[in-house]
């Protein structure tokens, strides 16, 4: 199962076929995701061999390198497509993987200029949901855990409110 980072890199691949240090530079120019997530360019090289070893990505051409080096170009096979695109539209099942994932998809999906009000009402749906679980072990809670209840209803409620202000834009 591919990690946040692979679909991360899957997707910009996705939009342009690049090579390892391409795909690193492009992580660093772009904003949005230095905002979501820094990665070091070993972590990319490393997420290319498994995407490639999962058979989502191919090796398409080599180019030469600014140092002389070629570098290999990496294109979408037909299944890292299909897994990209199913990444993107995916919720995300807890709220503890929000901060990175959710965010990581809003900015790649805006990228990709997708609406994000389809993908924040289906997320605001679920979340919802663990907002009334969390209320309710908030209220009987042992007093040494009412903190830790009351942070994650109000961690779930923040994001509740920003997923509401996506699905108003």
């Amino acid at each position: 199962m591919p990690s946040v980072l692979d679909h991360i890199v899957l997707t910009i691949i996705c939009e342009k076929p690049m090579h390892g240090f391409a795909i690193s530079k492009e992580l660093d120019a772009d904003e949005s995701l230095v905002a979501v997530m820094k990665v070091r360019r070993p972590l990319v090289y490393r997420s290319i061999n498994s995407l490639e070893a999962a058979a989502l990505i191919r090796p398409s051409k080599t180019e030469a390198g600014a140092q002389g080096s070629e570098r290999t170009v990496y294109s979408p096979t037909a299944r890292g497509k299909a897994t990209s695109a199913e990444w993107l539209e995916g919720i995300v099942e807890h709220p503890r993987d929000a901060r990175i994932e959710l965010l990581a998809k809003f900015v790649l999906r805006s990228r990709a200029n997708m609406s994000n009000k389809g993908l924040a009402k289906r997320q605001r749906d679920l979340f919802s949901v663990f907002a009334q679980e969390f209320k309710t072990k908030e209220k009987v809670a042992e007093p040494n855990t009412k903190l830790v209840s009351r942070w994650r209803y109000e961690s779930i409620h923040a994001m509740i409110r920003l997923l509401d202000s996506v699905i108003d834009e």
